[in-house]
């Protein structure tokens, strides 16, 4: 049975959440507290999968309960049920949950992001893997380009075009945006998977109070894994960005599949910097493993964390409700399904195998030959060539 614990200090909303959910009564098992001090109470007398939330409360308020939640039960999935509209109140809480529903919020919205996550976990049911990304809720960020959007957000007549130009450098800052603007706070009801986009349409002021005030973007710290780089994993995940974006076009997919593409190659690899920021000693073993005993990084991860890197990037963007179809690219591109497998998968997969050590070793040619794509590999090998050639310039 699902177990759900729902918070709000106003007895009217927990009596309409009662009713409104009472139909599902038989699929989930739901208790209902107006404070954050019966909430921790129950927590640590019962389990639960999930705790909704709202913002503004007596004594200890929502944000305050969630960091307890963080650090006590972190493997409670985190959501915020609220009506405010006070950003300065709302944007602390972007640290701490996964997902935010805007009050008022019907019981049929309310029952579909809750069940999404049940989904993901079904999906994903891998003990080691809900262990990993339980206390994740930051990235850090590389350092250059971190400077380079504080600097940015510091001056006054800085355009959103700019700070979105900068934000889509980096992995963690796209991802982490993505996240906020997607979320029912600010109430876009079309998905947003274009970093410039997200900051247009949150603008500048909220962005800025994110990056200084509420300190989501952080940069990061290269003494605790010397032997990552997190130059090399941005300056790889741009590189097959572009490409896959570039193999969706020969494909004639669409705009939106092509800008899914690109993103999905952008954060293919968020894995590894949530595994080598959060686990450093771990990591770092991990790749000394690979390199002295000429192991993938699949094999080597699966050893030493029991999953992959490319499982714990997608579990953690659909928890923070990014697209299912960019999650699907993070999820499926070391080993895209045929016949299961949207082209956008199959895109970052070609564009990652090919731009990296060996590309015969790593693309999947069953599948490419059961998609019936595998004519078009001698030219996609030709314009790996023409953009590793444009890049050595």
């Amino acid at each position: 049975m699902k177990r759900i614990l729902f918070v709000d200090d106003e007895p009217r909303v927990l009596d309409g959440l009662k009713r409104m959910l009472y139909p599902y009564r038989n699929d989930w098992q739901m208790v209902f507290v107006s404070s954050a001090a019966e909430a921790l109470q129950q927590l640590s007398q019962d389990p639960f999968d999930v705790i909704v939330t709202d913002v503004r409360m007596p004594q200890m308020s929502g944000i305050e309960l969630l960091s307890e939640v963080v650090e006590r039960h972190p493997h409670v999935v985190r959501m915020v049920l609220s009506g405010m509209a006070d950003k300065d109140v709302m944007l602390p809480s972007v640290m701490l949950a996964h997902q935010y529903l805007d009050k008022p919020c019907d019981a049929a919205t309310l029952r579909a992001a809750v069940e999404r996550v049940f989904q993901l976990r079904v999906i994903m049911d891998n003990p080691s893997l809900k262990q990993l990304i339980s206390r994740i809720h930051s990235l850090p960020s590389v350092p250059t380009v971190y400077t380079k959007l504080i600097q940015a957000l510091q001056s006054d007549d800085v355009s959103p075009q700019e700070i979105g130009r900068i934000i889509s450098q980096d992995m963690a800052m796209t991802a982490k945006i993505l996240q906020l603007v997607n979320s029912a706070f600010f109430g876009h009801r079309r998905s947003i998977t274009n970093p410039t986009a997200a900051v247009i349409y949150l603008g500048a002021d909220t962005v800025r109070a994110l990056a200084l005030t509420v300190s989501v973007f952080s940069q990061f710290d290269s003494r605790k894994i010397p032997s990552f780089s997190i130059e090399a994993l941005r300056d790889h995940g741009m590189a097959v960005a572009t490409f896959a974006r570039d193999i969706a076009k020969s494909l004639d997919l669409s705009k939106p599949e092509m800008e899914d593409a690109f993103l999905g190659g952008l954060l293919h690899e968020l894995g590894k910097l949530v595994l080598a920021v959060n686990y450093p000693k771990q990591y770092g073993e991990t790749l000394l493993r690979m390199e002295q005993e000429k192991i993938s990084a699949r094999q080597a991860e699966l050893d030493t964390f029991g999953t992959t890197y490319a499982d714990v990037g997608a579990y953690l963007l659909w928890l923070w409700g990014l697209p299912d179809p960019v999650t699907e690219i993070v999820a499926r591109h070391l080993e895209p399904v045929p016949g299961a497998t949207a082209r956008g998968v199959v895109a970052v997969h070609v564009a990652d195998a090919l731009m990296g050590k060996d590309p015969e070793g790593t693309l999947n040619m069953e599948c490419l030959s059961a998609m019936g794509l595998i004519h078009h590999l001698p030219a996609w090998k030709q314009m790996q060539k023409e953009a590793q050639s444009e890049t050595s310039r």
